[in-house]
């Protein structure tokens, strides 16, 4: 009963207090941070919920019915830290070099790197936006490592294509003078990270998860990183599965 109360609570704080207006959607983004017997109650007790109200017809469809917990996404693990260590030692290219650390420190998704632009980074700041369909951009803050790495790759193209008028951050030789201004394919980095031997994706959660390590703030997690709040506490739920059935810190 509490985490049923627990989960209407919510709704109704994100102004869903009409039960027709809960999706399924909404519904597997409320299971989706939960593990074993705490999703399975949870389940049950929505489907019943939902079941009740359709019978008394006050709903006119039941969207927890076609939910089954055996699809859901299990939960990220981390790679052993020796299968990271010295990715920037294996590459020469100051560009793929500054595209692995993105990922490697903070977390972006290939498609991020592709569609990063040139006025996306500022420079001075040592900040970087990444915009977001639908949702607000999303700004990292570099370290002076990276800002390094930044510094060598503008070094770099601006001596190989002076006039290239690409407003992306990342170029090659054929997308650098082309006067459409294309991005890089997602094969260009899909390529980078077979030759690192991580794909990108699985490089990035490895990164999550070891900040999640260091403590049980979901809400770091979405600052550092941009996640929503689902995904963050499923990261930290993987780092601490000890609290699974706990709460988790502030």
């Amino acid at each position: 009963m509490a985490a049923i109360l627990n989960t209407l609570e919510a709704w109704i704080a994100d102004v869903l207090a009409d039960p027709r207006e809960i999706t399924k959607k909404h519904i597997e983004d409320a299971l989706d941070p939960l593990l074993g017997d705490q999703a399975r109650r949870l389940h049950t007790a929505l489907r019943s919920f939902f079941g009740a109200l359709k019978r008394e017809r006050l709903v006119f469809r039941d969207p927890a019915r076609t939910i089954s917990l055996a699809s859901t996404r299990s939960v990220p693990t981390a790679l052993p830290s020796d299968r990271i260590a010295g990715l920037l030692d294996r590459l020469d290219d100051p560009r793929d070099r500054l595209m692995v650390a993105l990922v490697a420190i903070y977390a972006l998704l290939p498609g991020q790197l592709v569609h990063l632009r040139r006025t996306d980074l500022d420079r001075s700041k040592g900040r970087l936006r990444l915009r977001r369909a639908g949702r607000l951009d999303h700004v990292i803050h570099l370290d002076s490592f990276t800002l390094q790495l930044v510094t060598a790759w503008e070094l770099q193209r601006h001596r190989r294509w002076p006039d290239s008028s690409n407003p992306h951050l990342f170029v090659t030789h054929n997308t650098a003078v082309d006067d459409s201004g294309p991005p890089i394919s997602a094969g260009v980095v899909q390529q980078l990270f077979q030759r690192v031997g991580l794909p990108a994706g699985r490089l990035r959660v490895d990164r999550i998860v070891d900040e999640a390590r260091h403590g049980a703030d979901p809400v770091r997690l979405m600052e550092l990183f941009g996640l929503s709040n689902v995904f963050a506490t499923r990261y930290v739920l993987s780092a601490h599965p000890e609290k699974k059935n706990g709460p988790i810190a502030p």
